[in-house]
């Protein structure tokens, strides 16, 4: 006989595991999500205790629509986590490295949802997903694994993970864009002074925008919608940067700004 799944185990160890030097290797498999829906239902768990300190879900982070990321992590496709008010920062900012399992750096393009985006007739896609945009901005998404195993933690571990997000820190918003400077747009990430990589928007799958859309149809097809106000950011533009104690980094977005991190 069939059981139903309970979340809550798993959702709890991830949860104590996010206190430094309290990792997981695994999830037991007594208690694992076997499906991308007991992953996702993991993740709904701790969403809902981590609010209770990091305050109302603001928005969303995409996971893996970079196909470099994707290797790295040994996935398929995409994924979605959760973002929280206080874990949303303005650059420049200051990461405690005493207080991370590990710091990953990724360069991305955020944006601030316009408009509710519930399901439609046609698929969102690329193109209609614009006129839901207000405001864009550069960002870089801080992600942190809770296992150990990092970067060989799975889709489900992954997703049960909240798509391994930690916070974002966001760069001043422009509300003048077009698709062409988004889809155009370039990122330099400096270390210290010195470049250390770089990267393009198309980078990621579609671009920001079929990113965005990727997330819309995710949402709309578990019953959930996009709501005007919100913050997504659509993944990461170059490859993951291991940050470490004593950097400074600057990613530089040209025209449409930069984000400043300060890692002690």
């Amino acid at each position: 006989m069939n059981t139903i799944f309970n979340p809550t185990p798993a959702a709890e160890l991830l949860i104590a595991a996010r206190h430094p030097g309290d990792q997981l290797s695994a999830i037991p498999l007594s208690i694992a999500p076997s499906t991308q829906v007991e992953a996702y239902a993991v993740q709904d768990h701790i969403v809902k205790r981590l609010a209770k300190d990091l305050g109302p879900v603001v928005g969303y982070k995409i996971g893996c629509t970079n196909s470099a990321a994707r290797t790295l992590l040994k996935v398929d496709g995409p994924f979605a986590g959760r973002c929280f008010t206080d874990a949303i920062e303005n650059s420049p900012a200051v990461l405690r490295s005493s207080e991370l399992h590990m710091i990953g750096i990724e360069p991305e393009i955020a944006v601030r949802i316009g408009t509710d985006m519930p399901a439609n007739a046609a698929p969102w896609t690329a193109d209609n997903v614009v006129d839901s945009v207000d405001q864009i901005m550069p960002a870089i998404e801080v992600v942190e694994s809770r296992f150990s195993t990092w970067p060989a933690v799975g889709p489900l571990g992954a997703v049960s993970d909240n798509g391994v997000h930690r916070s974002l820190i966001i760069g001043s918003p422009l509300s003048d864009w077009t698709a062409t400077m988004l889809n155009d747009a370039t990122v330099v990430l400096h270390c210290d002074g010195a470049q250390v990589d770089s990267g393009v928007a198309t980078n990621v799958d579609g671009g920001p925008l079929g990113a965005l859309a990727w997330l819309a149809n995710h949402l709309n097809a578990r019953g959930n919608a996009l709501r005007t106000g919100e913050l997504v950011t659509t993944g990461v533009m170059c490859q993951i940067y291991s940050g470490n104690a004593g950097e400074n980094l600057v990613a530089d977005y040209a025209a449409l700004g930069d984000v400043r991190v300060q890692i002690t």
